[in-house]
Formats: structure tokens, sequence, C-alpha cells
């Protein structure tokens, strides 16, 4: 039961999860699922098997402790006097406020907000460090299949040029693959993580069967191609990295082969490619993507540079998680200025430093510290942690730290679910209590 508990809750956390603070209603339904998911962990004894989870447990310590001093009133000689708040002291001058009590945040609403669109995803990773090996095994089955299944409901958002029921969000990127996700460039991300996902499920069948291969094969040539119709110049870019990570895993299993059949194979995987591109070339879908490859009127320049700005304002106490939307604004140039607003500075990074100043920046390369130890000892066999588990954990953080230097994959519900999955594969070995029904 306990099992089926986290299979159900990730798969959700992926289907409303994909929408980021422009969907508050799935991001509601996101944390309203988190609270009953968690009130069933606890009675399934999902706690009892974290025995020996320090490093997860310090690990949502560093990620939640500067969000929740940031919601700590200040009296007013201490906030006023603090970098980057003249324009909020005068403000509220104009109601007669500026001597009240007031956060570290700028915008403390906000600030909860964030706060609260983090406890989906940390609870998907404790969720996850409580199963058994078999149990985490069938949780990256279960991803794979759910990225296959976003293929799927990709084809029918193409066949249907953007207009139909399977557009989810409202402003969503149209005309792309896009699944379950409100843009390209975190759908993108979910059909990586899943080819990963895909590999490491079922290394020792591929590595047994020529027909299991072959299927793999197949099916991750599904997912590629999914991958490429989403448009993501950065995903795109990614995927010779994340096929990297599979090759990694299965070279041990293919040595077991002839080099005579992996080569067939591989000639025959290659002519179906070939074949495949070649009749694709010249489709609608195809060609749109391929027109993204002109770099003119590219804008993130021009926000990182309003960002840059905004960042040497408020540093080193930052301006609050979530607040990024209001310093931008007095932070843009004249030049740079257009109709919309930027609702992300599309760099994980330079947001980080913006909102969370010194403090946040330490306490994140902590955890990554911390999963990195983790992520290195259990690609050397130095833990109990299987390898297949150990490569989609690296894989997955190949690629969400990457593709977060021009855009924003931590914002969303649903990367943020599968980069907590991926760490507690590592961070948590696997339970080999039997007391529980996987």
């Amino acid at each position: 039961m306990l099992t089926w508990l986290v299979l159900v809750y990730v798969v959700l956390l992926l289907v409303f999860g994909g929408g980021g603070t422009p969907a508050p209603i799935s991001e509601l339904i996101c944390q309203v699922l988190a609270g009953l998911a968690l009130t069933g962990w606890v009675a399934l004894r999902g706690p009892e098997q974290l025995r020996g989870a320090k490093p997860m447990w310090w690990s949502i310590a560093l990620i939640m402790v500067i969000p929740l001093l940031q919601l700590i009133p200040l009296p007013p000689a201490l906030w006023q006097a603090l970098p980057g708040r003249d324009l909020l002291r005068d403000s509220l001058a104009l109601v007669g406020a500026e001597q009240t009590w007031h956060p570290l945040s700028i915008a403390p609403q906000r600030t909860l907000e964030g706060l609260l669109a983090l406890l989906p995803p940390l609870l998907a990773m404790v969720m996850t460090a409580s199963l058994t090996a078999a149990g985490r095994l069938t949780l990256l089955r279960v991803i794979a299949a759910f990225t296959l299944l976003s293929v799927t409901v990709g084809a029918g958002q193409l066949a249907s040029a953007g207009d139909g029921p399977l557009q989810f969000y409202i402003g969503s990127d149209t005309g792309v693959l896009t699944g379950f996700q409100a843009n390209r460039n975190a759908q993108v991300d979910v059909l990586l993580i899943g080819l990963v996902a895909l590999v490491a499920a079922w290394p020792e069948q591929a590595g047994r069967s020529r027909a299991a291969l072959a299927a793999l094969g197949a099916l991750a040539l599904l997912l590629l191609l999914g991958a490429f119709l989403t448009g993501s110049r950065a995903g795109i870019a990614l995927i010779p990295l994340t096929l990297g990570w599979c090759l990694y895993l299965v070279r041990d299993k293919q040595l077991s082969q002839s080099a005579l059949f992996r080569l067939r194979n591989l000639a025959f995987a290659a002519a179906i490619s070939l074949g495949a591109a070649a009749a694709a070339w010249q489709t609608r879908p195809v060609q749109q993507v391929l027109r993204r490859f002109d770099f003119s009127g590219e804008y993130r320049p021009d926000i990182w540079r309003d960002t840059l700005y905004a960042i040497s304002q408020y540093w080193p106490v930052g301006s609050g998680l979530g607040t990024f939307t209001r310093v931008i604004g007095p932070a843009e140039r004249l030049e740079a200025i257009g109709p919309v607003l930027p609702n992300r500075a599309h760099n994980e990074y330079l947001e980080l430093l913006l909102e969370g100043g010194l403090p946040l920046s330490l306490a994140w390369a902590g955890v990554a510290a911390v999963a990195l130890l983790a992520l290195v000892r259990a690609l050397r066999g130095g833990t109990a942690v299987p390898r297949s588990h150990a490569v989609f954990t690296a894989g997955t953080l190949t690629i969400v730290t990457l593709h977060s230097l021009v855009d924003y994959p931590f914002r969303s519900m649903a990367l943020a679910g599968l980069v907590g999955v991926a760490a507690a594969l590592v961070l948590v070995p696997p339970t080999r209590s039997g007391n529980l029904k996987s």
C-alpha cells in the first residue's frame, strides 16, 4: 500500500504540477494532494522507514530555513536599513505605515506562496526515501510510463494545432508538444528525465533479451522524437548528455552480447532514425522547431542584465523568495521595457541570488554539496543504492541544473518533484524492512 500511495502521488504531481505560479488552481490542487498524501503516508507508517535519513533531513532544513527567516517581522529601524528597501519605505510612508514592523521579504505574501510551493516536491522526496528498492524501481517504471503517455497527449496537441481540449493551460506554448506541462521547456525536461528512467528501470531485461532491448530502443526513440518536437532549443542541446548517461548505464549490459549483434542493432536503429528524419524533414512541426534556432530577437540577455542590476540593489540579503516580479519592474532599463512584464529571470541561479541573496545561495550550495557527495558514493558503489538508481539521479540533476542556466525548471512543481525523487534515491539508501507491504 505504501508504494501505491507514492506512485499515485508522484503521478498526480506530474499531471497537475506543470503550470507554475501562473496556474494557481493547479498549484492549490498539488498542495491539497500533498496534505492528503502526507496523512496517508503517516497512517501507513512511512516515517518508520526513514531511520538514518539525516542527509535528507538536513537538506530539507537548509531549503526551508531561509524563506522562513524572510517571513519574521523586523523592527522599522532594522528592515529600513536593509539594501533595496527605499521604495518599500516610501510606499508605506504614503499611508503612514513606514514605522510598522515588516519582514525581510518585500512581499511576504509572495514569499509564503513560494514556501508553500516547496512542500509538494519535498514530500515527494520524503515519500520516495521511505520505499524499498523494489518500490523505487516500480516508481522509475511509472515515471517512464507517464512520460510515454505525455508524448501521446502531445501528439494530440500537435494534431489539433494548439486548439482543443488537450491544451491544459491558458497561454501555454501552442502548436508544439507540451504534454501535461505549461510550456515546452518543462516538457522537454520531463521527457529527458523519463528517458533516463526508462533505461534505468529495465537494464537487466535489456541486457538479457534482444526483444526487450529492441522494445527499449523503440520507446527511447519515441521519447527523443517527442523531446525534439517540443521545440525547446536548450532541451534539444541536452539530448547528447542525456544519452551519455543512458549509455553509461547500459554499457556493462551490452558487453555480454556479441559485437556483431551490437553493430547490427546500431545500424538498424540508425537506418530507422535517418529514414524517419528524412520523411519528417519537411513537415510543419519539424520546420517550426528548426525556425526556433534563429536566435534573432532573443530576449533573455536583456532580462539577465536587468536581473543583475536588481541583484546589486538587494545584495547581500535578497528581496525575498517569490518576489522577482515585484523587483524586476523598477530595475528594467527603458530600452528593454516591453508589453509583458517578465515573470522569471530565465536563469535559476540569478533568480536565486536576487530573491535569497547570499544566505539562500549558501543554503542551496550546502544542499548541492550533500547531494553530490551522496551521488558520487552511490556511483562508486559505496552505498546500498543500486547503480541504475544512481544514474537516474545523475541524469536528472544534469538535465535540470544545466537547463536552469536559461530557464526555471525548479519553479515547476512537477519538475521539482522529479528532482526530489532523484535526490531521495541517493540521499537515503533503500530500506530493507519487510514489515510493510510494498
